[in-house]
C-alpha cells in the first residue's frame, strides 16, 4: 500500500510535470519537486552540441552587428513588445544612448572596452556560434570571446548575499524536455543586447531551452526588472546545429585584436585593427 505522504509527493511531481516551465520557475520551491526525480537521469534530453542562433534586430532597421547581419544569414530575433517598454527614467538613458550612438560615443557599450558581453546579451543575440556541455549537476554554454555561462542543475539555490557579477548566477531544472533556467544577480553596466539597450540591478532571467527537433533549438528568454520596465519583456531565440568545422570559432582570440571602436591610446601590443 501507498501510503499518504508518497501519494502527496506522487501528485505533487505529476502536477509539476505538466505545468508551464516558466511558471514553475517562479514557484517559490528550489527546486520545484517535479525536478528531484529529474536529477542524474541518464534519459534527460542531449542539447549538447554546437548551435548558432540569431542577432538581435530592430524593427525596420535590420540587424545590430559587426557585420550588419547574421553569421549564417537568417532574419534576426526582436525583443517583445518593441520599443522596450521602459519606466521614465531608463527610457532617458536610453534616449541619451541612442543620440551618443549617433555622434559616434557608444555609451553603455561595455564590450567597447573589451570587458565582457554579459549574459543578457549572450542568450538574446547568438550570432556566432555556442557550444553546450552536459555534465552531471551542471549544464554549460560556451560563447565567443567572452567567459561561459554555468547553469547549475544541483538542487542548489542562489547564494545569499550575491555580488553581481557579469552572468549573474543561474540554476535550472530539467522539466520534461526542457531545462528551465533562472538568472539573478547580473551587473547593470551590461547591456540587454547589442543595442545597448540598458536593465537595472533588479534584473531577473527565467528562460528556458528545448531542443524541438534534431537540428534546431529554442530559448525562449522572459525578462522581469520592474526598476526599468512598465512590464516583462519577451523573446525566443532559434538555433541551428552547426557540424562544418567553419562554424566552430570558439578559439582562443582577444577582444582587442578587432575592437575598432576604442583602440588603446598606447598603442598596446597585440591590436590588430582589420
Amino acid at each position: 500500500m501507498i501510503g499518504r505522504k508518497r501519494l502527496g509527493l506522487l501528485a505533487a511531481v505529476a502536477a509539476a510535470l505538466g505545468s508551464d516551465p516558466i511558471a514553475a520557475a517562479a514557484d517559490d520551491q528550489w527546486p520545484p519537486v517535479a525536478a528531484v526525480s529529474l536529477y542524474g537521469d541518464p534519459n534527460r534530453p542531449d542539447i549538447s552540441g554546437l548551435w548558432m542562433g540569431t542577432a538581435m534586430g530592430i524593427p525596420g532597421q535590420g540587424v545590430v552587428s559587426n557585420s550588419g547581419k547574421s553569421a549564417d544569414g537568417r532574419p534576426p530575433s526582436y525583443w517583445s513588445p518593441w520599443p522596450l517598454p521602459y519606466t521614465t527614467a531608463y527610457r532617458k538613458i536610453y534616449d541619451e544612448r541612442v543620440a551618443s550612438a549617433k555622434k559616434g560615443v557608444q555609451l553603455g557599450d561595455i564590450s567597447s572596452k573589451c570587458l565582457p558581453f554579459g549574459l543578457p546579451t549572450m542568450v538574446s543575440s547568438m550570432n556566432y556560434p555556442q557550444e553546450i556541455v552536459q555534465t552531471p549537476g551542471q549544464v554549460t554554454f560556451f560563447e565567443f570571446g567572452t567567459f561561459p555561462i554555468v547553469v547549475w542543475t544541483d538542487g542548489r539555490s542562489h547564494p545569499k548575499g550575491l555580488a553581481p557579477s557579469y552572468n549573474g548566477h543561474s540554476i535550472g531544472y530539467w522539466q520534461g524536455r526542457t531545462l528551465v533556467v533562472d538568472t539573478v544577480g547580473i551587473m547593470p553596466t551590461t547591456s540587454l543586447d547589442s543595442h545597448r539597450d540598458a536593465h537595472s540591478g533588479k534584473l531577473h532571467l527565467k528562460w528556458t531551452v528545448s531542443r524541438v527537433a534534431p537540428d534546431v533549438l529554442h530559448t525562449q528568454i522572459t525578462l522581469y526588472d520592474d526598476e526599468a520596465f512598465t512590464e516583462p519583456v519577451t523573446m525566443t531565440n532559434i538555433a541551428h546545429r552547426k557540424t562544418d568545422a567553419k562554424w566552430a570559432l570558439l578559439d582562443d582570440q582577444s577582444c582587442f585584436e578587432n575592437n575598432q571602436d576604442v583602440p588603446p591610446p598606447d598603442k598596446a601590443s597585440g591590436f590588430i585593427k582589420f
